[in-house]
């Protein structure tokens, strides 16, 4: 974007079939498709892998340290996103997808040849999460090169409300297929997803990135230096050391220097809090019902979010300030609520009515991320967002556990209650929090 004229995204309600317009775009179309294989693919593995490590072992210590090691992973995100920002998206989405089908084969090959042992599977878990680093900083970065600013909320709605239903269906169909073909049959089934999701990618083409205007300057005074400097050279297509340093110092310096920071402690505090919650889950589940209640209770809170998600385009021409601070202290109050009923579908369907702020949420978040932070510096920027978010959630599942063995896991649930709603008075007693205007209204390159 040359110049110094800002972006300014008009305030305008949309219609149901304004709100499906972004759906005629072709490429995003194609990213959405490409996606939604691939989380297929991930919400089948997920079944398999922590089924059949139980069923290797008969401990859910080892299911424990199976969740730990998927999810530790996510702390390199920030490395990975410099290579994104410098990368084809596309390619990017397509090797990441061929690469996580390849691990994935690993554990059929073991069984196949007479070495499956629990220590073979928990090896590709992290493994299998490194590969698919590259993946959501790719598709952050992809979704605003794809469809216009004004359109961004409705786009993160239709992504995360593919995501969240085809992540649900796929963790029901996961305990069906291993009934019908055992663990290591999924495997198979899944390593196929992976493959189909490459070729969807495959046809998909994504525009460069818009350099900032700081960068644009930079390039000029460069050129008119007499710098010489090859066309390679500019797109920054060769890798060098101090460069991705530079860029990754950058990245942070955008989340660090605007209110972008302050809206990351909050969406963090919501990951540590959640990460507390689910860890007592099963033993909340199983003390008002069984393990029936515990997969309603994971579907409840897949429901609500999709709920929230397709809602979240209603919120957009409202401040984003005031819809987080009532949005936050409903979810708390509605989970507490439900935590103190303990009646298994009345429960249920209250902790699935206190995701639907969750769902509004994550979406108004990041349609506001994506407006805010220049498009050259998206992958960088989601990259450490990434990173932050993998240590937070494993460090609340683990205190959780650990709480849940003192005081039990209702008490537990209701302080994860407590903290959700302690996050919307943050954002209410920070001034440039609680005033943040509209998500449509957020100017281009406002986190620069």
């Amino acid at each position: 974007m040359g110049g110094n004229v800002t972006d300014v995204v008009s305030i305008e309600r949309f219609g149901l079939g304004d709100r499906l317009s972004v759906l005629r775009n072709r490429s995003f179309r194609r990213l959405l498709a490409g996606r939604a294989v691939s989380v297929l693919g991930d919400g089948l593995y997920t079944v398999a892998a922590m089924w059949l490590v139980y069923e290797l072992t008969g401990s859910t210590a080892y299911t424990g340290i199976a969740g730990f090691l998927t999810g530790i992973p996510g702390l390199l995100s920030v490395l990975v996103g410099p290579i994104v920002d410098r990368s084809e998206l596309e390619r990017v989405l397509t090797l990441s997808e061929v690469g996580q089908g390849l691990v994935v084969l690993v554990v059929p090959l073991a069984w196949a040849t007479g070495h499956l042992t629990a220590g073979v599977v928990l090896a590709t878990m992290p493994l299998l999460s490194l590969v698919g680093l590259f993946a959501n900083p790719a598709q952050n970065a992809a979704v605003p090169r794809l469809v216009p600013s004004d359109a961004l909320v409705r786009a993160n709605a239709a992504t995360t409300t593919v995501r969240k239903t085809v992540d649900a269906t796929a963790r029901g169909a996961g305990g069906l297929l291993i009934a019908a073909v055992g663990a290591v049959g999924v495997y198979l089934v899944d390593a196929a997803t992976f493959g189909l999701a490459a070729l969807v990618f495959l046809g998909l083409s994504v525009p460069s990135a818009e350099p900032h205007d700081d960068e644009d300057a930079a390039s000029d005074d460069a050129e008119a230096a007499g710098d010489g400097a090859t066309d390679a050279d500019a797109e920054g297509d060769g890798f060098d050391l101090d460069t991705y340093r530079d860029d990754l110092r950058e990245g942070v310096a955008t989340i660090a220097g605007s209110e972008l920071g302050l809206m990351v402690v909050g969406s963090l505090s919501a990951n540590f809090l959640f990460g507390v919650a689910y860890a007592v889950l099963p033993a909340f589940a199983d003390g008002i019902g069984d393990a029936g209640t515990y997969g309603l209770l994971l579907a409840g809170l897949t429901a609500g979010t999709v709920v929230g998600s397709l809602l979240a385009s209603v919120t957009e021409s409202y401040p984003l300030g005031w819809t987080t601070i009532v949005s936050l202290t409903g979810s708390g109050l509605l989970f507490a609520f439900a935590v103190w009923l303990a009646a298994p579908l009345l429960t249920v369907g209250l902790v699935a009515v206190s995701r639907v702020p969750i769902g509004i949420y994550n979406v108004s978040v990041m349609a506001t991320l994506q407006s805010g932070v220049p498009q050259d510096r998206l992958g960088r920027v989601s990259a450490v967002l990434g990173s932050a978010a993998s240590l937070v959630s494993p460090a609340g599942i683990l205190l959780g556990g650990l709480l849940g063995t003192v005081v039990g896991a209702p008490a537990v649930m209701l302080a994860s209650a407590a903290g959700t709603v302690l996050t919307a008075l943050f954002w209410l007693a920070t001034p440039s929090l609680r005033r943040f205007g509209p998500p449509v209204e957020v100017e281009q390159g406002r986190f620069a």
